[in-house]
């Protein structure tokens, strides 16, 4: 499995890039749901609703196993979610504010494998699959999930296509393809915001986010409402450094012994086995286990962290305490 890359750039949540880059086109005129804002998410008529047990596919044993500092500064994965929630939500408030009929579609969920699969961090994955389960049901990937269905799209845009697509360069404030959003009139006549819907919708989480694009109008901006890029781009550089660890190495080599006997022939190795002969998934799984691999490499990059934690301590916790500050603004978008 290759090295995490150290992020220039914060990803878009998911379901924000589904409606960015596709937007659900509708014939017809729906009413538009009234979507939450800052000031009034409670009283919003539709939205999304909370789950009851998000943690619920999750294990903890593994989850405290496999521990790393720098997670302590992030947000976690079910976290990110709540906030991509509220930027989706105000992204459509704003695109009904324009005089475009758009409407959330609050059936549009996580997949509900992301928790059991990944974890609340990744740390599932971050050494190759450490559950055995995972592997037992869906070998080396997990089920191919349907995209472009009526229950995918996290909301849906009325009054045909080139409506339709005019929306989603409003709310992108920058057509991804063609460069510049070009000059035209939105149906209530009111301007594009700076950086379209989805930057105003960020900015009432996170008044000090930036805009989507750099000024070339290439790459994301660094830190999203979601996101600690610094925290990211570290946790790069501690897995780079833990896996020349000794330690890590000669755990390694017993993984290899390991799925020797395990899998005839098998010529993969602890780092880089992920999509080989689909019988060797369990036993790659099993042997990360026993073979101390999961616990030499989460040791080694604890080690390296503890040094990068001190060094960028104060910038790491200046930003989780805005995350914390951005998580509780978008919990209250949503009415939760």
């Amino acid at each position: 499995m290759p090295a995490p890359r150290p992020f220039r750039s914060a990803p878009l949540p998911a379901a924000l890039v589904l409606a960015l880059t596709g937007c659900s086109l509708s014939d017809g005129s729906p009413e538009p749901s009234p979507s939450p804002s800052a000031e009034g998410a409670a009283e919003a008529p539709a939205g999304f609703a909370e789950p009851e047990d998000p943690y619920a596919g999750m294990d903890a044993g593994l989850s405290e196993r496999l521990h790393l500092p720098l997670y302590d500064f992030q947000l976690d994965q079910y976290e990110r979610s709540v906030v991509g929630r509220a930027e989706l939500t105000l992204t459509v408030e704003c695109l009904v504010d324009l005089g475009y009929e758009a409407e959330l579609n609050p059936g549009a969920g996580e997949d509900p494998l992301m928790m059991r699969a990944f974890g609340p961090h990744h740390e599932y994955r971050r050494y190759g699959n450490a559950r055995v389960d995972i592997a037992e049901e869906y070998g080396f990937g997990l089920p191919d999930e349907p995209r472009g269905g009526p229950g995918d799209e996290p909301y849906t845009v009325g009054g045909g296509p080139e409506l339709a697509e005019q929306a989603r360069t409003a709310a992108f404030g920058l057509d991804p393809q063609a460069g510049p959003a070009p000059d035209f009139t939105t149906p209530s006549g009111e301007p594009v915001p700076e950086g379209g819907c989805m930057t105003r919708a960020r900015r009432q989480i996170d008044p000090g986010s930036a805009l989507p694009f750099d000024t070339d109008g290439e790459g994301y901006a660094l830190d999203v409402p979601e996101s600690n890029v610094l925290a990211e781009s570290l946790l790069g550089e501690s897995f780079t450094a833990a896996k020349d660890d000794p330690a890590v190495a000669a755990a390694a080599a017993v993984w290899e012994d390991c799925m020797a006997g395990a899998v005839d022939g098998y010529p993969g190795t602890a780092s880089s086995s992920e999509g080989a002969a689909p019988e060797a998934a369990v036993p790659g799984a099993e042997c990360r286990d026993t073979s101390g691999y999961l616990d030499a490499f989460a040791e080694a990059e604890r080690a390296v962290a503890a040094g990068i934690v001190a060094e960028h301590e104060e910038a790491l916790t200046e930003r989780h305490e805005r995350l914390r500050e951005n998580l509780a603004v978008s919990r209250e978008v949503l009415g939760w």
